[in-house]
């Protein structure tokens, strides 16, 4: 019985969060973010590179999943870059690329926090490696894109030009920052939402049961 009011508590907080995502969904589709266009070969060394970055900290034990992480949001960011232009037709209403990912991952989500089955489970992982591989593309691959069109239009370009566009690359790279926390703040919560909520009971023992072993671990 206590599971069965438990259910209809879910079902009624993600019926409530429906106008909330929905709202989000809007403003996210309405806003079209500049992205510098960027070359095949550019895309490609800067994957490469953080590839490298990631095989170097999955060598080291402590760093591992941190590596397979940022590996596969690497995979992630360039999917992102391949659609993040394209869009389709819904009832006279154009839907951004990127508005269906977050729509999706807010799905995983929400469907995850009514029925927690363990084959649902490994979709989770979608949730920070797509906030993480938005964080690489705003942070890693944009920035990225500005500094080498400055350097490619070095010699086409007034060197005046070229010295106010360095003046405003701070504030671009800080916006860039900005953006991608964003996005990983937007996603992230929905993860620790559905990954913890739909259990609170055994959220709350598996976490004092993890503060018990710290504190003895100390002692020792």
């Amino acid at each position: 019985m206590i599971k069965l009011v438990w259910l209809l508590v879910r079902f009624a907080i993600v019926y409530l969060l429906l106008g909330v995502i929905i709202g989000v969904l809007i403003l996210t589709n309405s806003s079209t973010p500049r992205f510098f266009s960027l070359g095949v070969d550019v895309i490609g060394w800067i994957s490469v590179f953080w590839c490298v970055v990631a095989y170097v900290l999955v060598r080291f034990e402590p760093t591992k999943e941190a590596g397979k992480l940022l590996f596969v949001s690497t995979l992630g960011a360039l999917v992102l870059l391949m659609y993040i232009k394209e869009h389709f037709w819904l009832q006279d209403m154009r839907i951004h690329a990127w508005t269906a990912f977050l729509a999706v991952i807010f799905a995983i989500s929400l469907l995850f926090f009514v029925l927690p089955h363990r084959n649902l489970k490994p979709l989770l992982f979608l949730l920070p490696v797509s906030a993480c591989s938005w964080f690489l593309v705003w942070v890693g691959y944009r920035p990225a894109s500005l500094v080498i069109e400055i350097m490619g239009g070095k010699g086409k370009l007034p060197e005046e030009n070229i010295n106010k566009v360095i003046e405003f690359m701070p504030e671009v790279f800080l916006s860039c920052l900005t953006s991608g926390a964003f996005m990983v703040c937007l996603i992230m919560p929905f993860y620790i939402f559905a990954r913890w909520g739909h259990d609170p009971k055994g959220t709350y023992q598996s976490l004092t049961k993890r503060l018990r072993q710290i504190r003895n671990a100390r002692h020792f």
